[in-house]
């Protein structure tokens, strides 16, 4: 994997992990001062071809803050994600209880690089596999090394791009596809909601912290919907939306849930430095006691990853501390 220094955070968990097996930590990437303690503060990268829009007095209103957030960030065409998501609470129903997210997408090649490790219960070992270039790889825990499975593996939305994003915003689009997918956004009035902007510090640098609402709404058969709604824009907005990534948060069966979603972003470019995305899960129409909580730090515009598979070092998560982003009520 990719080594560490360059001002590169180990977390608490990734301690514990390797001692079992291995785990995800952090590492973040900056434009402008390249020094230690801005990358550990967390950056957005160079931008790569997106809308970036620039600041200014629309900075107080969360609909304008939203609105350039979704331009800058959809247009990006290189985009590393350094994700870690929790489960907490009753999780008798969850199917991870933790996962470390290592993705990278280039959309103009049209490639990818996944990395993924997960524990289905907070007993249970870690288990790590990997996608880079076609080719699924697997770190065997007994035999402590990683494994080339022989099986191609495809970066699409039912698979390994399933788990690259923040949840909540696709990259790759052009400013048109933007636009749309933006338009579609505001088709479902009241669910997605801008709700608060605020100026934010993080170890000295300014940001904007802007806060979005996705409220659950009414769909067939008695059940409610949400973030199936996200899917529901992207489709509208992409014709071969299923062959590239997308990672949509509480996709599926508890897509009902609701979901806030908290951004931290560069006043200048607003392009998002680091996310939280948190759900309290709803089963057919009743809250499970379960928490999702998913962090999520960028670096746009940098190399695809380049593993180093004879050796154990753990990868990237988010060098952010948790901002404390509470679930909404159900």
């Amino acid at each position: 994997m990719r080594h560490g220094g360059m001002g590169r955070r180990w977390s608490t968990w990734a301690a514990a992990g390797l001692a079992a097996a291995v785990v995800l930590t952090g590492c973040s990437s900056d434009s402008g001062d390249k020094d230690d303690k801005d990358k550990k503060a967390g950056g957005t990268g160079a931008p790569t071809g997106g809308a970036a829009a620039p600041g200014g007095k629309g900075d107080r209103d969360p609909k304008s803050v939203w609105a350039a957030l979704l331009a800058a960030t959809t247009t990006q065409q290189v985009v590393e994600y350094h994700g870690t998501r929790t489960s907490t609470g009753d999780t008798a129903k969850e199917q991870t209880v933790r996962e470390d997210l290592w993705t990278w997408y280039d959309a103009g090649g049209r490639t990818a690089f996944t990395d993924r490790a997960y524990q289905v219960a907070a007993d249970a070992p870690i288990k790590r596999s990997s996608c880079e270039a076609g080719r699924e790889w697997s770190y065997n825990n007994a035999l402590k090394q990683w494994t080339d499975t022989k099986r191609p593996c495809v970066v699409d939305m039912a698979r390994e791009g399933k788990y690259v994003g923040d949840g909540i915003l696709p990259t790759g689009l052009t400013a048109e596809q933007a636009k749309t997918f933006a338009a579609q956004l505001d088709a479902t009035p009241g669910w997605l909601t801008p709700s608060a902007v605020e100026p934010a510090q993080q170890n000295g640098k300014s940001y904007l912290r802007l806060t979005v609402d996705l409220k659950p709404q009414p769909g067939g058969a008695n059940a409610n919907v949400n973030t199936d709604l996200l899917l529901k824009a992207f489709r509208a907005t992409v014709a071969d939306f299923t062959k590239g990534p997308y990672q949509i948060e509480n996709f599926g069966q508890q897509s009902g849930s609701p979901v806030r979603a908290v951004f931290w972003l560069d006043p200048a470019t607003h392009l998002p430095a680091y996310s939280e995305v948190s759900t309290t899960v709803v089963d057919k129409g009743a809250a499970t006691g379960a928490i999702r909580h998913l962090r999520t730090e960028y670096v746009f515009g940098g190399p695809a990853p380049k593993p180093d598979r004879s050796t154990l070092v753990p990868a990237p998560a988010p060098s952010w501390p948790e901002q404390g982003t509470k679930p909404p009520q159900p």
